[in-house]
């Protein structure tokens, strides 16, 4: 079998994890388990489609998580600003 064959399903595993994990120590307040969850949530949205087309759906339901994220893209590293743009709900097929 070749690396590749492994690959996606490790960052997707990585990529749950993470998210879980930034998702439970969040409310420690040093700002590290939001930190751990967007790396997380980055991962998960540039290897699953199906976490793509859902944090879409999210965004198209709740506009006001859009507002806030637009103003916040010019801030964002590089690897968010991708998340926010690849989450974008106008890119939403019907």
């Amino acid at each position: 079998m070749s690396l590749h064959t492994f690959k996606r399903p490790l960052k997707l595993l990585i990529g749950w994890v993470m998210l879980i994990v930034g998702i439970i120590t969040a409310p420690i307040p040093i700002p590290i388990g939001q930190i751990i969850a967007l790396i997380g949530l980055s991962i998960l949205v540039s290897e699953s489609h199906w976490v793509k087309t859902k944090m879409q759906k999210i965004r198209r339901r709740l506009p006001v998580i859009g507002r806030q994220l637009k103003k916040m893209h010019p801030y964002m590293p590089r690897f968010l600003k991708k998340v926010i743009d690849d989450t974008d709900p106008t890119h939403l097929a019907e």
